[in-house]
């Protein structure tokens, strides 16, 4: 008997003492929590280990700079577009048939994936079987190219995949130079209001293949909306504004969530106010703060330049757009786009875009001399093989560059990289130290394109590059 009093006794304190605890917890987590508290803990979690610390050593390279505009040098020019020619590239799907394209060479990601040396992974490190595969193509109902051949508008910022699948496609996971976020099944983000020609269907009516302004491939059926020809006339000719936030939600006209905004976008409205800018994407109106958004283009000077570059430094990259981020040539095209400068899709076709000067035969220390002599601060793009920089002027002394980059090689060969991740301010030897000379991007920089180039600066350049030919050839 006096065994099980003792035993009430202990597991009644245990459960009090549990109650109270549990009690205690609860009204602490209904008090308010202040500024000062939460910014205490913010500084705690920034508090990294030994540990830690050597781990990200290992992982990641240093950024030389602080990532922050005030660091810029000053633009010395400013001009503004009119909006006519992006537009003609904007609605060039609208102005195009599937009648006379070819589908020959439009699927060529499906060989890719079917070839028996390809490994490639889902998200989970497990490899993607054959079947699987096989069972998407199908579904992609390649025989109806061109069947549907109609108008549409994207109604919901959406994935351009070139394989019809909302699964991420990775190639070896275990490599700091895959996995994610390199879902090669992504090949772009449409944004809300981005008209599209639809060849047709799936099979199982998920997905239709369109054609965009930046390229062919799938997007989500149901971010679609059919326009007639007369509401695609209609719509190509209204006012657009451009967004000058980045990632803010917009709202419908019953205050529900519609989509969020994103530097590069371009968006109608019918009317405006003192506050706000009033449009209609598809079946929804919406509107937006005059604080979130311009009428679009807006002028290429100082504060809007900046305001773009803030917008978007230090944001995860994203390849293909994953998580509806950038990878290096969407952070350039879409820096550009606020102010009616087109550039195509991928960073070989920006560079061949504008007017491009083949620098790859110059060492490192004339490829400094011939940034720091014709190099235009902001309107300049810096290209090497599979990468594209944005020149943003010399800082220390040093030529500098915006991009989106996910790591530098450690060697010459392998997968290894020390990372980055994500947009930044940098000079063309980050990691100068770490990694090999043959690495750097100095060394690496094949060509130089000018956005903005009169005549007689080209001749300058073109005199320039002919003197060190020359002076080459004579040694």
């Amino acid at each position: 008997m006096k065994y099980f009093l003792l035993f009430f006794l202990l597991f009644f304190v245990a459960c009090s003492s549990k109650t109270t605890q549990n009690q205690e917890l609860s009204l602490n987590t209904t008090q308010e929590v202040s500024l000062e508290e939460i910014s205490q803990q913010e500084e705690a979690e920034e508090i990294l280990s030994e540990e830690e610390k050597e781990i990200e050593k290992k992982h990641y390279t240093g950024l030389e700079f602080e990532q922050n505009v005030s660091i810029l040098p000053i633009l010395q020019t400013s001009f503004k577009n009119n909006s006519q020619n992006y537009k003609s590239y904007f609605f060039r799907p609208w102005h195009s048939s599937f009648k006379n394209i070819k589908s020959k060479n439009l699927f060529w990601s499906f060989k890719s994936y079917k070839n028996p040396k390809n490994r490639y992974f889902f998200f989970n490190k497990q490899r993607i079987p054959k079947s699987w595969f096989n069972t998407q193509i199908n579904n992609a109902n390649i025989k109806a190219f061109g069947s549907v051949n109609k108008k549409a508008l994207i109604i919901q910022n959406t994935m351009l995949k070139n394989f019809p699948t909302t699964q991420a496609i990775l190639k070896n996971p275990f490599f700091e130079n895959e996995g994610i976020p390199f879902d090669y099944a992504n090949d772009n983000v449409l944004n809300a209001g981005s008209p599209v020609l639809i060849s047709h269907y799936t099979k199982d009516k998920k997905f239709a293949y369109v054609m965009a302004e930046s390229g062919f491939g799938f997007v989500l059926t149901k971010n679609l909306e059919l326009f007639t020809d007369t509401r695609a006339n209609t719509y190509e000719n209204l006012n657009f504004i451009t967004p000058i936030k980045e990632k803010v939600p917009v709202y419908s006209e019953n205050n529900k969530f519609f989509f969020e905004t994103r530097i590069g976008a371009i968006y109608p409205y019918y009317k405006s106010d003192d506050k706000f800018y009033y449009g209609k994407i598809g079946p929804k109106k919406y509107k937006i703060s005059k604080k979130n958004a311009q009428k679009f283009p807006i002028s290429f000077q100082e504060l809007n330049v900046k305001n773009q570059i803030s917008q978007m430094l230090s944001l995860p990259y994203g390849w293909g757009g994953y998580a509806f981020e950038r990878d290096c040539s969407m952070l350039t095209r879409e820096f550009f786009t606020a102010f009616g400068i087109y550039l195509p899709r991928n960073s070989a076709s920006q560079s061949k875009f504008a007017k491009n000067y083949d620098i790859s035969f110059l060492d490192n220390e004339r490829k400094k001399e011939f940034i720091r002599m014709f190099a235009k601060p902001y309107l300049t793009l810096m290209y090497l093989k599979g990468h594209i920089m944005l020149y943003i002027g010399q800082i220390d002394n040093e030529p500098s560059v915006l991009h989106s980059v996910w790591g530098l090689r450690r060697g010459s060969m392998g997968h290894g990289r020390f990372l980055i991740a994500k947009s930044a301010l940098t000079t063309l030897e980050i990691g100068k130290g770490l990694i090999s000379p043959e690495n750097s991007l100095l060394y690496r920089l094949k060509e130089l394109s000018f956005v903005n180039l009169d005549e007689d600066e080209q001749m300058e350049i073109e005199n320039y590059l002919d003197s060190i030919k020359n002076l080459n050839v004579s040694k």
